[in-house]
């Protein structure tokens, strides 16, 4: 199966997906990445994602079509704001401490929920999507922080422009136009 870039769109997540969402989370490769720690993280993405218009509307959160086929889930999220969200996991005031304001570095996250369509090129193609998206708000950096194991995501990041700052901590620099 060859995807084409533009056979790739996301759209804002709605109700109606997040039963799909959840049964991603529940596939094991998926679950090992998202939720190292236990159910205690993948209740705090259901959290997230329940709450995207309320208390985590600063998280912008997509699913991923191929043609009209979800396969996917992609974020992305002002680094700034995250420095003060707690989350089983992560220490977002330890890895974004350099961010010193607003709309300059976004994180972003992806998945393939969908197992036919892994190593087929999509996250490299979500991640330029994801980009796009960010540059027409304004931002300046992207970061993503994928663990050291996760090899494909990883090479996509590296094929898409991003450098390594340290394990878990990849940047792009944007170029501004």
């Amino acid at each position: 199966m060859t995807i084409n870039k533009n056979e790739i769109r996301i759209k804002p997540i709605q109700d109606k997906d997040i039963p799909l969402f959840e049964k991603w989370l529940n596939k094991e490769y998926i679950y090992k990445r998202l939720c190292p720690d236990g159910e205690g993280q993948k209740e705090d993405w259901l959290g997230q994602v329940n709450n995207r218009n309320s208390k985590y509307d600063f998280i912008k959160h997509f699913i991923v079509y191929h043609n009209d086929r979800k396969i996917g889930y992609c974020l992305y999220v002002d680094c700034f704001s995250l420095k003060d969200l707690e989350e089983e996991g992560h220490d977002f005031e330890e890895l974004y401490a350099d961010v010193t304001e607003k709309n300059h570095t976004y994180e972003i996250g992806y998945l393939i929920g969908e197992e036919e369509y892994l190593n087929k090129g999509i996250g490299k193609l979500i991640i330029q999507l994801l980009e796009e998206k960010i540059i027409k708000l304004g931002g300046c950096e992207i970061a993503a922080d994928p663990s050291e194991e996760n090899i494909f995501s990883i090479k996509a990041l590296l094929s898409n422009g991003f450098k390594k700052k340290k394990d878990g901590d990849y940047r792009k620099v944007l170029s501004s136009t």
